[in-house]
């Protein structure tokens, strides 16, 4: 069995029409588990939130809450997920991490959605503490790769949230799949969309 997964920036749900949109969107795709970052949710957005996914065809939620402006992370379930999930929430409450597990058929996939801080240093201190032992690992790690294949225009300056991230790569074998199908091309996934 498969999972589809999908993992997406939404810069912000407060607005309502923008978050009726975006869930109505999300939920006519053939995804089973959506994971998304700076959701910018607060604690009292969450069941209303977990409510209007529902409304617009999805399954459970869980969130992980930053600020109204900041942060704020979320795991969400479409109807097509016929595997058994289940949200961890006991993840960190600083709007930057949350998991979850599913259970297929035949294995189970932990799945830890991150929301990189903007700073290299912060986003050392993320992932030194983040990750043990995950099996899926998407998010927003607010950095590159190859400063010179994966931005526009490239950047000069050598980061270290860059360099925690490919070692982190290498220590758990783990594996960019955009970058080992299209190891030339050059697209872009940060661009200002307003919905």
């Amino acid at each position: 069995m498969s999972i589809q997964i999908i993992t997406l920036n939404v810069n912000g749900l407060l607005d309502k029409k923008k978050r009726n949109l975006v869930f109505n969107w999300l939920a006519n795709k053939r995804y089973d588990l959506i994971c998304l970052q700076e959701t910018h949710c607060t604690v009292n957005d969450i069941m209303q939130w977990q409510n209007e996914w529902k409304i617009n065809g999805g399954n459970k939620s869980v969130w992980n809450c930053g600020t109204s402006d900041s942060r704020g992370v979320s795991i969400l379930q479409t109807k097509n997920c016929s595997g058994e999930v289940v949200f961890d929430n006991t993840s960190s409450q600083n709007g930057r991490i949350i998991k979850c597990s599913i259970k297929t058929e035949s294995a189970i996939y932990h799945i830890s959605n991150i929301y990189a801080n903007n700073s290299g240093i912060e986003r050392k201190r993320l992932f030194d503490d983040s990750v043990d032992h995950y099996n899926i690992l998407v998010g927003d790690f607010n950095c590159t790769l190859d400063k010179t294949i994966d931005r526009n225009p490239s950047h000069s300056r050598d980061d270290i949230g860059t360099k925690e991230l490919l070692f982190l790569l290498s220590q758990y074998d783990l594996t960019d799949i955009w970058r080992d199908r299209y190891p030339k091309d050059k697209r872009y996934t940060f661009s200002e969309r307003k919905f």
